[in-house]
């Protein structure tokens, strides 16, 4: 099909591999032999029915994940609303003894971290990863925070409300004030309302970012200081369960934007122990 063929240059264009790109063109193709209607007719509860007969085909979470990774290339492509561009499914970690980090630990990380980062990623890796130790941010926060909601003045940074996210405001460490400043100032797209600009304009871009730092923050903690960091989340993992422990229950949920109480309540538990019963979930980026 020559709208395939269109496509495969496409990702071609974003310097995706053969291998993958060979993987998400039949990816693709599932999905649109599957849909009952014309693409352009799709919903996202068409999405969550798709995904509910994957599941029912026992494919695995990575796969499932693979399949709306690629339909959101695939309507970024066609210049259609993105009806998968956020949506992932949940699934169990593999290892499930990670212990919280300590204040010390996270310190550290952030102060040895040195982005190896070619393009415009460099002048916000180290950004990221400071509100994600500090603030406990998500990806999907990065989606969601505008220019308007960090607050230099007040030191504090503005969370807006997500899914099962509720909005808050936390304070900003004084050493974050300056690059933020520095960042806003000479380095994010002036055009976007979004603080992380472009890649939060953009999910691709921001995932494949993510991506990139995890795999040298994991290797950066474990040269330099000898610490194993698992996948990103584990950062925000370790502040909340500080929040809990210093914060109290109440302020610590409020912090880390659960809805229920129950979700910091796990927190407290790890702290005595580790993460085993509080990581049974993770989220598809951390």
């Amino acid at each position: 099909m020559m709208e395939i063929d269109d496509f495969r240059n496409y990702l071609e264009q974003k310097e995706i591999v053969e291998k993958n790109i060979t993987r998400m063109v039949n990816l693709l193709k599932s999905w649109l032999v599957w849909l009952p209607v014309e693409v352009e007719d799709s919903s996202y509860a068409l999405l969550l029915d798709f995904i509910g007969y994957l599941q029912k085909e026992e494919k695995s979470t990575h796969h499932i994940n693979r399949s709306l990774q690629t339909i959101s290339h695939y309507y970024q492509f066609k210049e259609l609303p993105n009806i998968a561009l956020t949506t992932r499914v949940k699934g169990t970690i593999s290892k499930a003894n990670i212990k919280p980090l300590t204040e010390e630990e996270l310190t550290k990380i952030y102060e040895v971290f040195e982005s190896k980062s070619m393009n415009y990623f460099k002048e916000s890796d180290k950004l990221i990863l400071g509100l994600m130790i500090y603030q406990g941010l998500e990806m999907g926060d990065f989606m969601k925070v505008e220019l308007k909601d960090i607050d230099l003045e007040k030191g504090t940074i503005y969370i807006p409300e997500r899914g099962q996210r509720r909005s808050r405001i936390i304070k900003l460490e004084s050493k974050q004030i300056l690059p933020i400043h520095s960042y806003i100032l000479q380095h994010r797209n002036q055009d976007s309302e979004k603080f992380l600009s472009p890649q939060a304009d953009d999910y691709n871009q921001l995932h494949w970012q993510f991506k990139k730092l995890s795999k040298h923050l994991k290797h950066e903690a474990k040269i330099k200081l000898n610490i194993e960091i698992q996948k990103l989340n584990h950062l925000r993992q370790s502040r909340v369960s500080i929040w809990v422990k210093n914060e109290g229950l109440r302020k610590g949920q409020y912090l880390a934007g659960f809805r229920r109480v129950l979700s910091a309540e796990r927190y407290r538990k790890a702290d005595l122990t580790d993460l085993k019963e509080q990581i049974k979930k993770h989220h598809p980026f951390k």
